[in-house]
Parts: structure tokens; sequence; C-alpha cells
């Protein structure tokens, strides 16, 4: 099996017709043709079916895609993290984000990055956290800034970054007569909080996963309303005074800023939840992953002094 064989096989997918890759590609049909069927008899297995309609993957076909992808994209990172040994850095790098932790890092890293090492391109996901250990398990994004969850982390690598808090995140004209009378206060106990429908991710995502955890440990079960898979959707249900959010300050400080939502801290007990950066163990600490870290500490670090995220930097940052 060769890279050849890999770029032929998916651009053969990619376009259901060997005839087609053979043109796009600029590479003779039989060829084509020939390197499938050696990678078909390599792996004993048929990879396509054909038809006078063109080809389609059979179900051995699928699940080799997947992992031609994968392995195309070790290639291409193997290739680059050599060549940053002999020049200044450069290449891309994939950065995954939970939504929260995006809407307050992406914008200061990216601005960071052009400042000091233009050769350097960024390239964002968004997703919540269990997604997130997949991208990274997978090798579609390099680094992941996430929580926690009950997802299989053995093969991954973790550097604690800050210790948020967890706040209710409350409009300033409530529409109901429950949610009006948290208009003011500056603490709510987690007692209290189990009267209202508290819009949170479920529990298969970091913060979820986190609040299962605080009701277990009080015995208090709060009443859970789903978010709404955005995150500017969710906060604009609180702004206009419909629900109530749980959250750490990095989703919604810039709505503090303008006096939008108030936040409301929840005591008794105080909720934490701890932020990583992942990285993968099956992958080398390349130049330009060392440089991304060292700048996502500096930005986690300025945005706690600057009050915009509220919470705890570990000892050693």
């Amino acid at each position: 099996m060769n890279s050849k064989q890999l770029v032929f096989f998916l651009k053969v997918v990619e376009l259901s017709s060997i005839a087609a890759a053979a043109r796009e590609l600029n590479v003779a049909q039989p060829s084509i043709s020939l390197q499938l069927a050696n990678l078909e008899h390599e792996l004993k297995t048929t990879l396509f079916e054909r038809s006078f309609r063109g080809v389609s993957l059979t179900q051995s076909g699928n699940v080799f895609k997947a992992h031609a992808e994968s392995l195309l994209r070790q290639i291409e990172q193997a290739k680059s993290d050599v060549q940053q040994l002999e020049c200044s850095p450069s290449g891309s790098i994939s950065i995954g984000m939970t939504q929260p932790i995006g809407n307050i890092i992406s914008v200061p890293l990216l601005t960071l990055v052009e400042q000091r090492y233009p050769d350097i391109e960024l390239k964002f996901h968004t997703g919540f956290s269990y997604s997130l250990s997949k991208q990274l398990d997978s090798g579609e994004i390099d680094i992941a800034i996430s929580s926690p969850d009950s997802s299989d982390n053995r093969h991954i690598k973790r550097t604690k970054l800050f210790r948020e808090k967890i706040f209710l995140a409350v409009g300033y004209a409530p529409k109901t007569a429950l949610l009006q009378k948290l208009n003011g206060k500056k603490q709510i106990t987690f007692e209290e909080l189990a009267d209202y429908d508290v819009i949170v991710t479920g529990v298969q995502d970091s913060l979820g996963y986190a609040l299962s955890q605080y009701e277990e440990q009080t015995s208090i079960k709060l009443k859970h309303k789903p978010e709404f898979g955005q995150l500017m959707t969710t906060l604009r249900y609180v702004v206009d005074g419909y629900g109530v959010l749980l959250s750490p300050t990095s989703a919604f400080y810039h709505l503090q800023d303008s006096q939008q939502i108030q936040a409301i801290e929840v005591v008794e007990p105080t909720l934490w939840r701890d932020v990583y950066l992942f990285t993968s163990t099956e992958r080398p600490r390349t130049t330009i992953l060392q440089i991304v870290q060292s700048l996502i500490e500096e930005i986690v670090e300025a945005e706690w002094r600057s009050g915009a995220w509220k919470g705890e930097l570990p000892v050693a940052l």
C-alpha cells in the first residue's frame, strides 16, 4: 500500500468514476484501475461495486475510506513536521475548541499568530467535548481545548490551562415571574437552582458531565433544558429573557460588557470545571505545536487578568 493508491482510491470515491478520476488527476485510466486492483488484492477484499453508472463503495470500502483519509493526513503532517526542522516556523495546525472557549480564545490567538508567526496557518474547529476527542484521536485536529468528559482519553496527553467557574447567565429583562426573582441577585445556591429550567449541554459533553457529578455529590437533581446546539442562539434566548444558562463567562463575557447578560455565582457548592489542552500521545510535539500552545497559555492568562474569564490559573502556568 502506498500514498498513490490512497490518492487514487479517494479521488474515485469522490467522483464515483474511475474515468473521471483519471481525467482530474491527469493519469491514464488503466493505471488507476491497476492500482485499485493491487489495493484490493493486498486488502483481500472488494472496495468498489462497479456498474454502468460508475462505482460505489462496498461495506469494506466504506470502512477503508476513513482509514485512507487518516493515513493521508498523517503523511502530509509527517512532511510538514520534518520541513519545520529545516526552516522558520511554518505550516498549518488544526485546533478544536468547545464553543465557549472558541468565543474567548479564537480571535486573540489568530491575531497573535498573524503578528508573530505569519507563516503558520490556523484552522479552527468547534464542537462538543466528546466530538473533539474523536477528531483528535482520528488526526483531524492537532490540539483540542476542552474539559474532561466520559470519553476514552488513553491516547491523549493533557496540559491544564485553567480552572473556570460556572455561573448562571440571566438576561436583564426576564419574561416570567420566576425568572424576575433573579434580577439583581449576586449568588444562588445549588438547591435554589433546582427551581429553574436550566439550559445545559447533555451528559456526553463536559459541562453536562461535570454537572451530573455535582448532582450526585449534593443529591439535588436540576431541571435540565436542552441547549440549541449553537451558542449564539442559546445566548439570544437568554438575552431575550426566556431562559437561563449554566456556563463559564467565556461564553458570554462580551454580553456582560454591553449589559445584556448578568452572571450569578452558584454557591453551596461553587461550580468549577477544569480546562485542558489535549494532544495525541501518538503524534510528535512539533515546533509549531509548541509555539501555538505557548500562545494559547499566554492568551488564557491575559483573559483571566482582564476579568473576562472568571476562574483560577494553574500554579505552573
